[in-house]
């Protein structure tokens, strides 16, 4: 019999690079379902806090409102241009008061209105006084309003009659504006 017989295997460079693979291959098979796991977990919380179906939720509130307030910007734009077309129409609008305060100036004391109505190119009046010499002075000064343009372009003299009850004249005219 041999007494030599070694039962322990000897330990050259091979075999000890291969059980340093073993040991690597062991803890990366342990690790690497640990960090799927944690990647997982981390995909899943992120996928929970930024939800798709909540981002779509948003996504469709914004765009209502700014449908909107693209609603309220037409209807504002449509506002401005009537109040613009207004104002252009009150500015070639006559100034009538301002006519009205000029006739009013060149009625003599005793000479009253009866009636007056104002259109865009003439001007319905009547007037009433006690003296022929009012009316007289009223429609010379209507007269020389029509020849200097002033407001009065022509003047024409409807009716001119005497009412005996009221013991007054009475005087109908038409002017152009």
């Amino acid at each position: 019999m041999n007494t030599n017989v070694n039962l322990v295997l000897p330990k050259d460079k091979k075999s000890l690079e291969q059980q340093k693979r073993l040991i690597i291959v062991r803890i990366a098979a342990i690790v690497s379902p640990m960090v799927v796991g944690i990647i997982s977990l981390i995909i899943f919380l992120v996928t929970q806090a930024v939800n798709p179906v909540s981002l779509k939720k948003q996504q469709e509130e914004t765009i209502n409102k700014i449908t909107k307030l693209q609603d309220t910007k037409i209807k504002l734009f449509i506002v401005n241009d009537r109040l613009d077309k207004i104002n252009e129409l009150l500015e070639k609008r006559r100034n009538f008061s301002d006519d009205i305060n000029i006739l009013l100036s060149k009625t003599p004391n005793e000479v009253f209105f009866e009636n007056l109505e104002f259109d865009n190119l003439a001007l319905l009046l009547t007037v009433y006084s006690a003296s022929l010499r009012g009316i007289d002075e009223f429609i010379n000064n209507l007269i020389d309003m029509a020849e200097k343009k002033e407001v009065i372009l022509s003047l024409v003299i409807d009716t001119l009659t005497f009412d005996k009850d009221k013991n007054n004249y009475s005087v109908s005219l038409k002017s152009k504006l």
